[in-house]
């Protein structure tokens, strides 16, 4: 699922992210990223530090910005 936009996406802060993409603040709370005191770290040190699926995460926020369009 991942496209040309997703590898752009572990390098912005989950913050920035939810921000711009409201409806992936769900994706985020549902893989246990922390999306408050954690919001100022990048996707990819998110996912590090809360050990999540990078890979899954990544696809799970293409899907949900995809079908918020």
């Amino acid at each position: 699922m991942t496209d040309l936009t997703t590898p752009d996406l572990r390098f912005r802060t989950v913050d920035d992210v939810m921000a711009r993409h409201p409806a992936t603040m769900a994706v985020f709370n549902s893989f246990g990223v922390d999306s408050c005191c954690g919001a100022h770290r990048t996707v990819h040190d998110a996912a590090i530090a809360d050990l999540v699926d990078e890979t899954a995460l990544l696809d799970a926020l293409a899907r949900a910005m995809a079908d918020a369009r």
